[in-house]
């Protein structure tokens, strides 16, 4: 019977990564192909003014959204009873945290919108950005209602409804964005307008999509439980007390673990164009380096992410429910398998970035600068990766906190390379920083989950490693045989034609060489 729970938990697992996966690279193909769009209609310097609005949403959507949000996953996902007792513990979960981010959306938007000017001028250091912030404020709402329903069907591990919802806020963005620049001809501020606007016109839609999905959800359940009944009105209360006290520390701890967090990942994203501007960089260059490397290269280097994403966020409530069944041979079975085919997947991307990633630059964004700073970030890949799936596991063991220092940690690193090495050797610093502090980060998680690992150096690196060196070494050389023309959409087929041969090259010597297993996927 443990086998058979385990197996059907591993399928929801997988399957809800796939779904997740699968929209998650719709969004992005979508998301690169407007960023093109968008670097044509702006250009580069109102491409980084629109970039800096974005940690003023990061900070606010931290406190309405990103800590109710995992909180309600880990209480949906550890309630276990029968299936009348946990819809409508669910339920009293979902209410609450709607209740409370609803509160927190509603103060934040009237307190951007007022103030919009003194957070662009003081904050952000770049007035031009109050215009915007007056209009972002408006998804607040929008945005904090989804994120609960989503919390909801991820702790259920039910993935198909925040999928589709991630596609449905990207389609609509983009569309409403192309039509509106397209229709009015607007270009410059007003194209950055539009922008922002598309933004409040995804997250509306996809919350009124989840809304839907939810009654839907409801509905079939109370159809389908007419034994359903109500609980003894003291015997409710005491519950109702119990699960608002549990939302409201959980939701405080990781809310306040993730502003901190925040607030310096927005410190980082301000303090780039200042510290450009030490290093001698005009204002405009300034915020053109900014916008791409913020806007073009960390998106396309963040593109693969989309698989170890989705499996973070699916694999949290599982270590939480795992963890509430103290079934510690489920947490190592999926600490493991994580962290191997994160690192596969890291690999994979570095090799792939280190070889055309000056080609992509040039041929997607018609930038050089863009193709550099892809290549050199790079070898963020296998840590960047490992550090978002541990971080999630080790949230669903209930050591928030212990994140929390890890992360502060790593952001410390590179806010120092920006306030004293940046302004002495430019942005080089800025990306050997980040390279530091994700390696830093990655140590300090795999040290703290060292007992969960059954680690091979044979199949988890060096074979790997070596494949992806041959491989990728002989068809770089091939490639660059080839005359191949500088632009057109043929060196764009040809270059993607190249990097799928080699991933089937990869995925067939590590399938060979048993360092993947179809069981591990069953």
């Amino acid at each position: 019977m443990g086998n058979f729970n385990m197996k059907k938990l591993q399928n929801k697992l997988i399957e809800g990564t796939l779904l997740l996966t699968i929209a998650g690279f719709a969004t992005r193909i979508i998301g690169f192909i407007y960023r093109i769009f968008l670097s044509d209609i702006l250009g580069v310097k109102l491409l980084g003014i629109y970039q800096l609005v974005f940690p003023v949403y990061g900070i606010c959507f931290t406190i309405y959204g990103a800590g109710i949000q995992t909180a309600i996953s880990q209480l949906v996902a550890s309630n276990i009873g029968s299936s009348a007792q946990k819809q409508k513990k669910d339920l009293m979960i979902l209410k609450w945290g709607l209740f409370i981010s609803a509160i927190l959306s509603g103060i934040l938007t009237c307190l951007v919108r007022f103030f919009a000017e003194p957070i662009a001028s003081c904050l952000l250091l770049e007035p031009s950005c109050a215009p915007y912030l007056e209009i972002l404020c408006f998804l607040f709402p929008f945005c904090g209602t989804s994120a609960c329903i989503n919390g909801y069907f991820y702790g259920r591990k039910e993935a198909k409804v925040p999928a589709v919802t991630q596609i449905i806020e990207q389609l609509v963005r983009v569309t409403s964005v192309v039509i509106l620049c397209l229709s009015l001809s607007a270009t410059g501020e007003a194209g950055c307008r539009f922008a922002v606007i598309g933004l409040i016109c995804g997250e509306a839609a996809s919350c009124f999509y989840n809304c839907f999905k939810l009654y839907q959800a409801f509905h079939i359940h109370l159809k389908n439980s007419p034994s359903f009944l109500p609980k003894k009105r003291k015997t409710a209360v005491s519950q109702q007390d119990k699960i608002v006290s549990q939302l409201l520390f959980l939701a405080f701890t990781l809310t306040t673990t993730k502003l901190v967090i925040s607030i310096l990942h927005s410190v980082e994203s301000i303090f780039i164009p200042a510290a450009l501007k030490k290093f001698g960089c005009s204002a405009q260059d300034a915020l053109s380096i900014y916008g791409i490397l913020s806007g073009i290269a960390m998106p396309f280097i963040l593109f693969p992410s989309s698989i170890t994403n989705s499996f973070s966020v699916m694999i949290l409530p599982a270590i939480a429910q795992a963890q509430a069944e103290q079934a510690e041979h489920k947490i190592r079975s999926y600490i493991t398998l994580s962290g191997k085919y994160s690192l596969f997947i890291g690999y994979l991307f570095t090799c792939i970035f280190l070889l055309f990633g000056k080609e992509f630059g040039i041929l997607l964004f018609h930038s050089e600068d863009a193709g550099i700073y892809i290549y050199a970030l790079s070898w963020l890949c296998p840590f960047l990766y490992l550090s978002t799936t541990f971080t999630s596991i080790i949230n669903g063991l209930g050591k928030t906190q212990l994140t929390f220092f890890i992360t502060v940690i790593g952001l410390s690193v590179k806010i120092y390379f920006l306030i004293f090495l940046v302004p002495l050797y430019g942005i080089q610093a800025y990306l050997a920083g980040s390279l530091i502090s994700q390696i830093t980060m990655t140590l300090f998680e795999v040290f703290y989950l060292r007992h969960y690992i059954s680690f091979s150096a044979g199949s988890f690196l060096l074979l790997p490693c070596f494949c992806l060196l041959f491989l990728g070494g002989l068809l770089k050389k091939l490639y660059l045989i080839l005359p191949v023309p500088k632009t057109g959409i043929f060196p764009l087929l040809l270059l993607s034609f190249f990097c799928l041969l080699i991933c089937l090259g990869y995925l067939f010597v590590l399938g060979r060489a048993k360092c993947i297993d179809r069981k591990d996927f069953l």
